[in-house]
């Protein structure tokens, strides 16, 4: 099956999206931190991130790697 660009670019999307809300929940996990204690600190929900179903501003990114204290760069190193 040949893929229009746009039908390839929502699927890889859709993909990148999932690898980044895996990211952030194996980053929260790792850290032993409940959504309720990231709540709390951040004022984040974080289970919306975690749930991949929404765009993360790279602001609100930029703020959980803050949090769990890595850098952009180390965060998608996690992924890829």
């Amino acid at each position: 099956m040949l893929f229009t660009d746009f039908e390839y670019l929502n699927n890889s999307d859709a993909a990148f999206k999932k690898k980044v809300s895996l990211q952030i929940k194996r980053l929260r996990r790792q850290n032993e931190v409940t959504q309720e204690k990231f709540y709390s600190d951040t004022n984040i929900n974080i289970a919306r991130l975690e749930s991949g179903k929404i765009d993360i501003r790279l602001e609100t990114l930029r703020k959980v790697c803050y949090y769990f204290d890595v850098s952009l760069t180390g965060f998608f190193r996690g992924i890829y």
